[in-house]
């Protein structure tokens, strides 16, 4: 099976269109951090040795922003390198021997340009369909007719639903145009608008806000859906250190859950070996439950070393308000560390941010507010520090300081077991250790990961209370990152607009 795709921004590369004072990979580097979803590889004068280097360089890139790359026509590329797909001509190697040489694991476009085209696509089992030319081009010489909008309409009303993408001559204005008055489009397939572009980061996020204006289901939850869905697998692929400082009480589930979604823990509070740690981690923990002068130096020189080194640091303020001391160290660390994540209940972040919040001990008391309360709460924390803060209660909220998310996903009985929310700290950093290039996505993808796996840890059959359902949830931790697409059936997000 292939995997899921978001069509909705597919550039196309050409190297003959990039500007004098760029560079190619430059191009596809600031088009993937504005936005792009997939990107094929189309360099059609390239020998196969070149083809196969270059190729290498920008599956790098791609895997950094986790999107797909296509070879366009090459199998023999895509095989050597390792691509999730090819997209294949009407003049190229059949659809159907194409398959056979890929497997079902890897993505097959094929272009076409009629309607007898695309039911022979569909038929062969194409993944999707690229459909034009639209449009003029003048980045491929054109054998055929253009098929203007509609003709794409013509094709779309004749073919099954199929993910497709229509293509030639699509820029801003006319995607609009081509969008407004077609129905079935998943999204533009775009080279000069965006690989001549003098901005290309600032082209793809005009275009991905247009086509998302029009698209149904290219909404920026379904994004963040998709993104949990790679950031669970690329987890157990990588299997990055974790590093953490937590607190006595919850250290084994801590390592158990890390261990479950494939990371690999390391618990040391020793101030001597930091440096050394920081300079192998994936990312570093720092949870103050059991908080001490001793501890909280070795605190400081982990999450500084770790900063130093590049590592996202993942803070949870156990307690944050329950004491003279715990709120002197609290203000501390966030002042003088350089934070990725700030991660807590409900009532750590409320008192952090100033708005309220109640704790006993280090457990939350009392509700958030109100929903507008808790959002402008994670909000207003994440521009203040600059991180990213999630707040977790019986509804998530998570925020980069300019969108917050809702996540309602979980089971009640988090609340009665121990360090829950420790748990949650840890997949944070799992998470954010091997998806750097968006520690919101990552840390919400962490968030449902661990609520999901409640969720389906609490309606087994072999859960009678919290001691079992502690055991079930390792399990389901386990169960989600071999299997992460799941998530997409389960997951209740939604963005909430302040």
């Amino acid at each position: 099976m292939a995997p899921i795709v978001d069509y909705s921004l597919y550039l196309v590369t050409d190297s003959s269109l990039v500007p004098k004072d760029a560079t190619f990979l430059g191009q596809i580097e600031k088009a993937l951090e504005g936005g792009v979803t997939l990107v094929q590889l189309r360099e059609k004068d390239l020998d196969t040795g070149p083809f196969i280097d270059l190729a290498y360089k920008v599956k790098a890139l791609t895997r950094r922003f986790n999107v797909p790359l296509i070879i366009n026509d090459r199998i023999d590329v895509a095989l050597a390198i390792d691509a999730d797909g090819v997209h294949i001509g009407q003049d190229d190697m059949p659809m159907c021997r194409a398959r056979q040489i890929l497997g079902h694991s890897k993505i097959i476009g094929v272009s076409v340009n009629t309607i007898e085209e695309g039911l022979e696509a569909v038929r062969a089992g194409a993944d999707y369909l690229g459909i034009g030319a639209v449009w003029d081009t003048s980045t491929k010489k054109l054998t055929k007719k253009t098929l203007g909008i509609q003709g794409v309409k013509d094709i779309l009303a004749a073919i099954p639903p199929i993910p497709n993408v229509a293509i030639g001559g699509i820029k801003l204005n006319n995607g609009k145009e081509l969008l407004a008055n077609t129905t079935g489009v998943s999204g533009l397939s775009i080279v000069s608008a965006i690989m001549a572009a003098a901005d290309p980061k600032n082209a793809c996020e005009e275009l991905l806000a247009m086509i998302r204006e029009y698209v149904p289901g290219a909404s920026l939850e379904q994004d963040v859906v998709k993104y949990a869905v790679k950031a669970a697998a690329r987890v157990k692929s990588e299997s990055p250190l974790v590093h953490h400082m937590t607190n006595n009480v919850v250290i084994n589930d801590n390592a158990n859950a890390t261990l479950a979604v494939g990371a690999s823990p390391i618990m040391s509070t020793n101030t001597e070996e930091v440096d050394d740690l920081a300079a192998i981690n994936g990312a570093m923990v720092v949870n103050m439950g059991t908080l001490s002068p001793t501890m909280s130096d070795a605190m400081f020189a982990a999450m500084h070393s770790n900063a130093k080194n590049g590592n996202p640091v993942i803070f949870d303020p156990v307690g944050a308000a329950a004491s003279k001391y715990r709120r002197e160290m609290t203000q501390r660390f966030l002042d003088e560390c350089k934070l990725a994540v700030l991660k807590g209940n409900t009532g750590e972040i409320l008192y952090i941010a100033n708005r309220g919040g109640q704790l006993r001990g280090v457990d939350s008391m009392g509700d958030n507010g109100g929903e507008t309360n808790a959002a402008t709460a994670v909000m207003e924390t994440a521009k203040k520090y600059g991180c990213v803060v999630a707040m977790t209660g019986a509804i998530d909220y998570v925020s980069d300081g300019s969108r917050v998310f809702a996540i309602e996903n979980g089971n009640p009985l988090m609340a009665c077991i121990t360090g829950s929310g420790c748990m949650v700290s840890s997949i944070v950093g799992c998470f954010t250790a091997v998806n750097r290039e968006n520690y919101l996505f990552a840390t919400i993808a962490a968030l449902l990961t661990v609520t999901v796996a409640s969720e389906k840890a609490g309606s087994r059959l072999d859960v009678n209370g919290p001691g079992t359902f502690r055991s079930a949830l390792i399990d389901e931790l386990y169960n989600i990152t071999n299997d992460p697409i799941i998530l997409t059936q389960y997951a209740k997000i939604r963005e909430i607009k302040l």
